[in-house]
C-alpha cells in the first residue's frame, strides 16, 4: 500500500505548512502476487523487509530492498538534482518500521552522501533489531534460556547468521551505526493488539505487543550505551494506525522536527 503511505506523507507535510518545500518518496516493494513487469525487481513477502535480495525469477543483477533505498537516497543527495536539500527522514509504519530500523542500523549512506542530515523515524514494527544477544527477563537484560527458540538471535531479529547487504557493513559497523543515529522510536499507546503481529518464539523475547516491544527496545538502548540516539516518542491513545501515528503532534515532531 505505497499509495497510502504516500497520501499520508504529504498530508504529513500540509499539517506543518512544508508541502512546498518536501520531497515525499513511498517506494513500492513488490511481491509476486503484484504482478510486477518483466523488468521489475520483486521480493518475498517477508525478504523485501529485512534487506533480501530481489527473486531470481525477476531481473539480473538481484538487488537488496535496501540497495533500492540507498538509490533513492543517492538521487535526493545529488545536489544537481536538489541544491538546497538539508535534511533526509527516512521512515516506516508496522512492516515499512521495521526496514526503517534495519536500515538505520545497515546503510552506509550518512557516510556516502555528503552534508544531508539523516533521522530515522521507526513506527509501531513487529519487531526490533537488537546488538546484542540479552533480552529482557523480569525487568533485567540477561541471555534469555532459548532451548527452544535457538535461532531468536539471528538477522533480522539479532546480529548472528547476517547475510548480503548487512553481511557487508558487518556487525561492529552496524553496532556502531545504530547508536550514533538519530532514531525515533515512535509507538502508541493503543497499539497492544495481536493481529499481524509477528508472534514467533524470536518475536515474543521482544515483548507482549507493539508498545511494549518499543518501550523495551528503548530501555536496552538505555542500558546497552550510554551515548545511542534513540529517542522514545509515545503518541497517546494511538492503535496501529499511520494516521494516527503520523498526523498527531507527536508524529509530526519526530518527523519534522516542530
Amino acid at each position: 500500500n505505497a499509495d497510502d503511505y504516500f497520501r499520508r506523507g504529504l498530508q504529513a507535510a500540509e499539517a506543518v505548512g512544508l508541502q512546498q518545500h518536501t520531497v515525499v518518496v513511498s517506494p513500492y516493494f513488490q511481491i509476486s502476487s503484484d504482478s510486477p513487469a518483466a523488468d521489475e525487481p520483486f521480493w518475498s513477502n517477508g525478504g523485501w523487509k529485512r534487506g533480501s535480495l530481489s527473486s531470481s525469477d525477476g531481473p539480473l543483477p538481484r538487488v537488496s530492498s535496501y540497495t533500492a533505498i540507498d538509490k533513492i537516497v543517492e538521487l535526493l543527495s545529488d545536489p544537481s538534482r536538489f541544491p538546497t536539500l538539508t535534511e533526509i527522514v527516512m521512515t516506516g509504519h508496522s512492516a515499512g518500521g521495521q526496514v526503517a530500523h534495519r536500515y538505520a542500523a545497515t546503510s552506509r549512506a550518512e557516510e556516502n552522501f555528503g552534508a544531508v542530515s539523516f533521522r530515522y523515524v521507526v513506527a509501531n514494527p513487529s519487531t526490533y533489531l537488537y546488538l546484542r544477544a540479552e533480552r529482557e527477563v523480569d525487568s533485567t537484560f540477561v541471555v534469555p534460556d532459548v532451548s527452544r527458540c535457538p535461532d531468536y538471535d539471528e538477522w533480522h531479529y539479532g546480529l548472528k547468521s547476517l547475510y548480503n547487504y548487512a553481511t557487508v557493513v558487518g556487525v561492529d559497523t552496524i553496532r556502531d551505526q545504530l547508536e550514533r543515529r538519530d532514531v525515533r522510536i515512535l509507538i502508541g499507546t493503543a497499539d497492544t493488539l495481536t493481529a499481524l503481529l509477528d508472534v514467533s518464539c524470536g518475536a515474543n523475547l521482544q515483548g507482549r505487543h507493539r508498545f511494549e516491544r518499543g518501550q523495551t527496545l528503548v530501555r536496552f538502548m538505555d542500558w546497552l550505551s550510554n551515548v545511542h540516539r534513540h529517542q522514545e516518542m509515545i503518541v497517546p491513545g494511538a492503535g496501529h494506525s499511520s494516521s494516527g501515528m503520523y498526523l498527531s503532534d507527536v508524529g509530526l515532531s519526530a518527523l519534522f522536527g516542530t
